[in-house]
């Protein structure tokens, strides 16, 4: 295998070498099943990346390594990084270069040979370049037109001035409950209508920002706890450094490790699949989360641990957010489609039952997640690089209430829920503040 430094020709001229090697592997017959099926499974991985190269950047592939010290031809280390978009103008001018340099690269019988062959591949390069390019931008276009044209002007409830769960369809009526916590999903859709003009800013200020202490934290309540509640919309908005929002996902974060200590058991609550099954097979649903951190007081944790959970954490812990994933591929919480679903501790603390399936929203989650890990926050940067979000982005800037106030409002509230409400013991400990 390459070093890690290695460029990326180098890595592409591995990749026949490592298909053979997994061949030879699984035909020793020491392999059991299970592990042929994964290296079968990785040979089809190489077989595709192998095609990536061939079809859109055949200029990387071993035999062109001679072109590639022409200086001339300009297939220096910068070319390796391009977009589609560059890739594509490369293509044509490289194609343009190598026909008008023909001369000068007569010279060495070897580098002719394989400017004559990389100029046949170009034809097709740029055309599968070409497609690419119009069937990205047609979805991007498409994405975008849906954004832009969403209504929500009939979600809004005008006395609350807060966007409404839904809309009935059979009685012609607007839901009566709303969106009203800012440490939901809710966020996104109250900070788009506000940045289109369909309700006001003062709209955000409206959502609840209650707060509570768990594990030695302060944080805003969600409805349920969970990690999903807090940590999906940062995969497309920014927490400013010192706000309200970002001091809320680190102590979310924080929570949900300290969560995990406790009980001696991977972190990561969220609402997801469990073990329990319904007459059909289908594995049961619930919005599991943190107790501590819940306004719902029918919240649970389960515990059930779901990885998708800690992939949303990459962007507020990453060394402890991959230690937790690394603890689960340990445990072999892992399938054909990568991490499984759950892992549900609720009948058994010490041996979990695994939800054994995939989510398509979770895994989505998950791969914006790690994007945003190894591309600097690129999903962040495209969502807040749009005009339209750029004049609401003030909204995000909102600083976090004052511990000691918080710590005052404790006091006076504390007792007067306890004695309105019979919580559970642990339940008692989390005094939730209503600011």
């Amino acid at each position: 295998m390459p070093d890690s430094w290695a460029d990326l020709p180098a890595w592409i001229a591995w990749l026949p070498r490592a298909k053979t090697a997994l061949a030879e592997i699984a035909a020793l017959p020491s392999v059991d099943p299970h592990s042929v099926w994964w290296i079968r499974e990785a040979g089809h991985r190489i077989d595709a990346i192998s095609l990536l190269f061939e079809n859109y950047l055949p200029r990387l592939l071993p035999q062109f390594a001679g072109l590639r010290a022409v200086p001339q031809l300009g297939l220096d280390r910068r070319s390796f990084k391009l977009n589609c978009a560059e890739a594509l103008e490369f293509a044509e001018e490289l194609r343009f270069t190598m026909t008008t340099a023909h001369r000068a690269l007569a010279d060495d019988e070897a580098i002719a040979d394989a400017r004559e062959r990389l100029l046949d591949l170009l034809p097709a390069t740029i055309q599968n370049l070409k497609s690419l390019h119009s069937d990205l931008q047609e979805i991007g276009h498409e994405a975008q037109r849906l954004a832009l044209e969403m209504e929500f002007n009939f979600l809004v409830d005008p006395w609350r001035r807060i966007l409404s769960i839904g809309f009935e369809m059979g009685a012609r009526r607007r839901h009566s409950s709303c969106y009203d916590l800012i440490a939901s999903e809710a966020r996104i859709a109250t900070f788009l209508a506000i940045a289109r003009g369909d309700i006001p800013p003062e709209s955000w200020l409206k959502l609840g920002h209650e707060h509570t202490y768990a594990y030695g934290h302060y944080l805003i309540l969600f409805w349920s706890g969970t990690m999903f509640e807090y940590l999906m919309p940062a995969l497309w908005m920014r927490a400013c450094s010192g706000t309200m929002i970002a001091r809320t996902q680190d102590a979310c974060v924080k929570v949900q490790q300290a969560f995990g200590r406790e009980h001696g058991i991977p972190w990561g609550v969220s609402e997801s699949g469990a073990s329990h099954k319904n007459d059909r097979g289908d594995y049961h649903y619930f919005a599991y989360g943190i107790p501590r951190l819940a306004l719902w007081f029918e919240a649970k944790a389960g515990p059930v641990i779901s990885p998708y959970s800690t992939f949303l954490a990459l962007g507020v812990d990453s060394l402890e957010a991959i230690r937790n994933l690394r603890r689960m591929e340990a445990a072999r919480w892992t399938g054909a489609y990568g991490f499984y679903e759950a892992a549900d501790f609720s009948a058994q603390p010490r041996r979990p039952v695994l939800v054994r399936e995939w989510m398509t929203h979770h895994l989505g989650m998950s791969l914006l997640a790690i994007t945003n890990l190894l591309r600097d926050n690129i999903v962040q940067r495209w969502f807040h690089e749009h005009p339209m979000i750029q004049t609401a982005e003030m909204l995000l800037h909102e600083m976090p209430v004052n511990k000691a106030i918080l710590k005052a409002r404790q006091k006076e509230v504390a007792p007067i829920r306890r004695h309105a409400i019979a919580l559970p013991p642990r339940r008692r400990k989390s005094a939730k503040v209503a600011l």
